[in-house]
């Protein structure tokens, strides 16, 4: 899935060469001890690596690589506590595959979303802004997906995120993040609960997920009323960014009301599937709210 046309892959060896642009600098030892202790390198392993390290005038990492004592997945867990950059290392997890953000972080269409997210902050979240909409034409569209690894990478820019899933309609992101909770936003707004959960996964400690909650035959009345928007203020005091999923114009209405509670959305369209009339037609609704219209986003799936 791509989301933008201007690239550039991150990949281990620019992380490394970050991390360590000299070989004798404190950082470089960091990391020759780290990749030692987690891939359990003897002190013959490790005199080897530095003896292709001077020989070759490479980092260490590329050198225990070339060496076959350490893989790929090894340097990246190492490059991810250095850099306190939180993504999941292992299979035991459930959240979803369509998460790449979380599962391939070094994948150039992650690149594409931080250039999205680079874009967002300087527009938006950088002017002392903190809640943002996502929405699309049609459920088609992807949106819900785009929001869930937008979020991801802004929790991984060490930023407070929250992700509010208020697509009573046709809720993903419990699904996605294979949470198990009725309890959620519908909840909250309709007053019969006290409590509500917020979810986290221990693998990405920054994000957090309000879910849909518990299915509603009336989300228009519901995201109507004064309670999202004292919700939204509420939450802003505690983190740093909040994302929002909302239903796609062609399921209702609901999300004019989420948007104009947000203040600024951005529209989700898809290659050969959105009609470049019904964006015109969507942005123009959501301007009508008071709403900041910041862009569109363009997923070739």
């Amino acid at each position: 899935m791509d989301y933008s046309k201007e690239t550039h892959q991150l990949n281990s060896d620019q992380l490394e060469q970050t991390a360590a642009s000299m070989t004798d600098s404190p950082d470089a030892k960091r990391m020759g001890d780290a990749l030692a202790v987690h891939a359990k390198l003897t002190q013959q392993d490790i005199s080897r690596i530095l003896e292709l390290q001077r020989d070759k005038n490479i980092l260490f990492g590329e050198a225990a690589k070339k060496l076959g004592l350490i893989t790929e997945d090894d340097l990246q867990k190492v490059l991810s506590e250095q850099f306190n950059y939180a993504y999941l290392q292992d299979d035991n997890h459930k959240i979803s595959p369509l998460l790449i953000a979380a599962h391939k972080p070094f994948a150039l269409e992650v690149e594409q979303l931080r250039s999205l997210r680079s874009q967002l902050s300087m527009r938006w979240f950088d002017q002392n802004n903190k809640t943002l909409a996502v929405t699309s034409v049609s459920s088609d569209d992807d949106a819900s997906q785009l929001v869930a690894n937008l979020a991801i990478v802004f929790s991984q820019l060490n930023k407070k995120t929250l992700l509010i899933d208020a697509n009573l309609r046709n809720a993903k992101q419990h699904r996605f993040f294979h949470i198990d909770t009725k309890l959620g936003l519908a909840n909250i707004l309709a007053n019969r609960q006290g409590q509500y959960t917020l979810s986290k996964h221990e693998a990405l400690p920054n994000l957090t997920i309000l879910t849909a909650g518990t299915e509603v035959p009336n989300p228009q009345e519901l995201l109507s009323q004064n309670n999202l928007a004292t919700l939204l203020t509420d939450l802003e005091k505690i983190y740093d960014v909040i994302l929002i999923d909302t239903s796609p114009i062609h399921l209702g209405l609901d999300v004019l009301t989420v948007v104009s509670k947000a203040k600024a959305a951005i529209i989700v369209a898809k290659k050969d599937t959105t009609q470049v009339p019904d964006m015109q037609q969507l942005s123009q609704q959501l301007s009508m709210t008071g709403a900041t219209v910041l862009g569109s986003v363009f997923v070739d799936a």
